[in-house]
């Protein structure tokens, strides 16, 4: 297939079609509508300080994918209104969803939003519906703000500097980074968001023109769309992709991409400018490399639920705890990674050089002419040391026991004292309580019957077949 016959392909099968698009902004304005009624029955007092409730989001900008239609809905308040006044006023679309029979649910990120799911003529589609200040660009740090006030301007700046062909491209786009586990934002993923994509696409104009300038892309480098906003790249410089907020050019988009998914980004944009094919955008399950499994090593463990952005930053947080605790303790870690089935339960994965180290260690220490280094040095590790030598560049030696040459004795003593290995207070008590480790070959086996787990081991010790 040639590239405008796979873009065409690729549409056809996610693109959604006019009836149900139709159908998806009634029932969307129709629920505004509702939300209006409900602050202001009488058409006189209004119950809450709005200035606007709009839909903002991918279904907003015309760019959602089939089956994955989210209902975006913004309260914006009054830039007067007080963090109460944000609060408060998700009553009226607690009282709007009970009118309609819906169930909602109270989700908290840096302030409380409602979560719902309605269905649509036979269609589960997620509603969200989330408080914000009505701020002007030119006064994000003065007055009341919060993390959702951005929201809207980005729909806003979208609308009106798309064509509508673009929208088309960044559907395409989205569907190639959703095929190789690198679309979205979110703690869990590290990837591209949709804003990132539309942005892209603004600047790149097609599909083709973004992978081949993500191709040949420096990390480090940055992407603007005012010259003007260049002076605020300095404030990123650590970061390996700056792309400037056009709605706020001091915020980096890039900050929320891991440095290996920009990595996989560029390496899958090289292979497919090169080679075109309708596989980039299915998902391809790794094969696993049985033979690795003999050093595989896993942490599993059950917990409360909570929302995804929180588990997975507790997550994060404590495996990489473990992780620099492994390391410390001369374990190689070779691949490693988190799985979780985002609800009450989560798993560490280590792929690690080999379950069991020497039973010694050498430990180096200072060069004999420094008097009193060497005199310490000798006295802390007298009782620990088999035997003590000055080496051929006059370095004196100390090779001593291993109290823990396996990971499984280094691991469950850590956990089971009074050292809890950094993991996050979120799950901790969870964690220490029920959890379970698994070596070889047996969490393959272990995994047979936990989907999310099993997929997980091929970010460990499978092989990512369209990196080669």
């Amino acid at each position: 297939m040639n590239l405008n016959s796979i873009k065409k392909s690729v549409l056809d099968q996610h693109r959604p079609s006019p009836s149900f698009t139709k159908k998806l902004l009634e029932f969307t304005n129709d629920l505004i509508n509702e939300l209006w009624y409900t602050n202001n029955p009488d058409q006189n007092t209004s119950r809450f300080p709005i200035s606007d409730i709009v839909l903002g989001g991918s279904v907003a900008k015309g760019t959602w994918l089939k089956g994955s239609a989210d209902i975006d809905i913004f309260i914006k308040l009054k830039p007067d209104s007080t963090r109460k006044d944000l609060e408060n006023s998700l009553q009226i679309g607690k009282n709007t969803l009970d009118s309609l029979n819906h169930s909602w649910t109270l989700r908290y990120s840096e302030h409380p939003y409602i979560e719902s799911e309605v269905n649509l003529h036979g269609r589960a589609v997620k509603l969200n519906i989330v408080s914000c200040f009505d701020i002007d660009p030119n006064d994000w740090n003065k007055g009341s703000h919060s993390a959702a006030d951005r929201s809207p301007h980005h729909t806003d700046y979208v609308l009106k500097n798309f064509t509508p062909s673009m929208k088309n491209e960044v559907r395409i786009l989205k569907q190639f980074l959703i095929s190789n586990k690198i679309y979205g934002a979110e703690i869990k993923i590290q990837g591209f968001s949709g804003y990132f994509c539309e942005l892209l696409v603004l600047k790149y104009k097609t599909f083709q023109n973004v992978l081949k300038q993500i191709s040949d892309f420096t990390p480090g480098n940055s992407i603007y769309f005012n010259d003007s906003h260049s002076k605020f790249t300095k404030l990123h410089e650590n970061s390996s992709i700056i792309i400037l907020d056009p709605v706020d050019p001091e915020r980096n988009l890039g900050t929320a991409v891991s440095s290996q998914n920009l990595h996989k980004f560029i390496s899958l944009s090289q292979k497919f400018t090169n080679r075109p094919s309708k596989s980039f955008f299915t998902k391809i399950n790794p094969t696993l490399n049985v033979t690795l499994a003999d050093n595989l090593f896993m942490i599993h463990f059950k917990h409360d639920e909570k929302t995804i952005d929180t588990l997975w930053g507790q997550l994060r947080r404590s495996f990489n705890h473990i992780s620099n605790y492994v390391s410390k303790n001369d374990f190689t870690i070779i691949r490693s990674t988190i799985s979780s089935n985002d609800k009450d339960e989560s798993s560490f994965i280590f792929l690690l050089d080999g379950l069991s180290i020497p039973d010694t260690r050498l430990h180096l220490g200072p060069f004999s002419h420094m008097k009193k280094e060497s005199v310490a040095f000798i006295q802390k590790n007298k009782k620990r040391s088999l035997n003590f030598w000055i080496d051929s560049n006059g370095q004196i030696n100390s090779l001593q026991s291993r109290k823990y040459p396996k990971i499984k004795d280094l691991l469950i003593d850590s956990i089971d004292s009074a050292n809890i290995l950094g993991i996050a207070p979120g799950i901790k008590t969870s964690f220490q309580n029920n959890y379970k480790i698994h070596t070889g070959k047996s969490i393959i086996s272990f995994s047979k019957n936990k989907s999310w787990l099993h997929e997980s081991l091929g970010d460990v010790i499978g092989t990512e077949s369209r990196l080669y």
